[in-house]
């Protein structure tokens, strides 16, 4: 288990596989959110997991795959599920795909997951074709090797966060960011070294290239 990665895939229809094939190591450990596993197929991947109520398409039939069957009728979301199962075998790393587009209110409900795994200690990044979502709270956070790219932030589950940020174009010296006022919005990370540190509160940050 030790410094295995945990990549979550979900079924987003913007779902990238390309993406997703840049980023998997062959010791990761593969699970998927229901039919997340189509996009496993298509990258010719059998996930050690599957969770899921499978209700827009079958259960999948692999041999040596752990698959959770769902009830249709439930309170937490297949993602949330599939990740609880992760969480139980003592993975600290998740990386999570599939996540963004599609519904809007999935895209949200997948925020709050991000929330909720901060708020465990783990390290979670929810990465699309275009951009990686982080949700950060009290401590340090280091981006490196993303000189150029666009980034912004913004208070997450707060009326207000108190942050330093440092290596970007605008920086900020323990300054505060309100829900109300989005001032974090279209900042540039100039340092290969780029560090927030959060005081109070708890904050989202996207980060993004420029010139894909």
């Amino acid at each position: 288990m030790e410094n295995r990665r945990c990549i979550i895939i979900g079924s987003s229809p913007d779902t990238d596989i390309d993406v997703i094939r840049s980023y998997i190591g062959n010791d990761d450990f593969i699970a998927c959110a229901d039919g997340g596993h189509i996009y496993a197929e298509r990258l010719g991947i059998v996930p050690s997991l599957i969770v899921g109520d499978f209700d827009s398409g079958s259960r999948p039939g692999y041999r040596n795959t752990k698959i959770i069957a769902l009830p249709v009728k439930k309170d937490d979301t297949d993602t949330v599920s599939v990740i609880n199962e992760c969480i139980k075998m003592g993975f600290d790393e998740f990386l999570l795909f599939g996540m963004t587009g599609g519904r809007f209110d999935h895209t949200l409900a997948n925020l709050s997951v991000l929330y909720s795994l901060s708020k465990k200690g783990k390290a979670a990044y929810m990465i699309d074709k275009s951009s990686t979502t982080r949700v950060i709270s009290v401590g340090k956070t280091v981006i490196e090797g993303k000189t150029g790219y666009g980034f912004g932030i913004f208070p997450f589950a707060c009326e207000e966060a108190y942050l330093s940020l440092s290596g970007f174009e605008y920086e900020l010296d323990n300054g505060k960011l309100t829900a109300d006022h989005p001032v974090g919005v279209s900042n540039t990370i100039i340092k290969d070294k780029a560090e927030i540190s959060v005081f109070s509160g708890t904050a989202v940050i996207v980060y993004y290239n420029l010139n894909p």
